[in-house]
């Protein structure tokens, strides 16, 4: 009996050293190359990561240096936002002029919007006025071109499908560093995206020949996120 018990005590004593040396070398590997990540509100700084272990945080100067990156990235997606709006509104200007001086109509007569045209179209539809999410379903829309609207061409299309995932896939990166919990990262977005809306947007109009532009422009933000 005692020399089991012996026994019994001595490999416990060397599951306690084993399990001391683990934790031990455990700590000392996440001091050295590990991350502080919470999926709670946190204040951490040094040994934070972001995004990617590419992206870790050796130091309070260069945490600070991470949170003034992320400051001019959210006032980046607001230039980029009113950016591609600008650029639309161009390609429709151009087009609009390019109309009136064929036809020899004023400006004021050709500036109904294309969702007004698109709803005098639609309404003509006898398959749309039956049954819209017939007509919806069966995709037509996607190959019929309405008459009395503007498109533009490929190449500025293509432009368009490029600034446009540009500014979604920005967007969701803010998304992903808000959801760290970082407090100093998510304040340094609020304030970014102030910032940037207050630079970019000062001169914005909201009613443009009649029409809300505001309206408008806050039915495409819904589509978006972290606008």
């Amino acid at each position: 009996m005692s020399m089991s018990s012996a026994t019994m005590s001595m490999a416990s004593a060397t599951m306690s050293m084993a399990s001391a040396t683990a934790s031990s070398s455990m700590s000392m590997g996440m001091k050295k190359g590990g991350c502080k990540i919470s999926m709670l509100w946190n204040w951490n700084t040094v040994d934070s990561c972001f995004i990617a272990k590419s992206w870790k945080v050796s130091s309070k100067g260069s945490f600070a240096g991470s949170c003034i990156g992320v400051f001019f990235l959210c006032i980046a997606a607001q230039w980029l936002h009113r950016f591609c709006r600008e650029y639309d509104i161009a390609i429709g200007n151009k087009y609009v002029a390019r109309t009136s001086l064929m036809n020899g109509v004023s400006e004021e007569g050709s500036n109904s919007s294309y969702d007004e045209k698109k709803l005098v179209n639609a309404g003509s539809s006898p398959t749309l006025a039956k049954d819209p999410l017939v007509y919806t379903l069966s995709h037509k829309w996607l190959f019929t071109w309405l008459t009395d609207a503007t498109f533009a061409n490929a190449y500025e299309h293509l432009v368009r499908t490029l600034l446009f995932t540009v500014e979604w896939g920005l967007s969701y990166f803010i998304m992903l560093l808000f959801m760290y919990y970082n407090g100093y990262i998510i304040i340094c977005c609020i304030l970014g995206t102030m910032v940037g809306r207050l630079l970019f947007t000062y001169n914005e109009p909201l009613v443009y020949c009649g029409q809300n532009v505001a309206a408008a422009d806050s039915h495409d933000a819904d589509r978006k996120c972290c606008r």
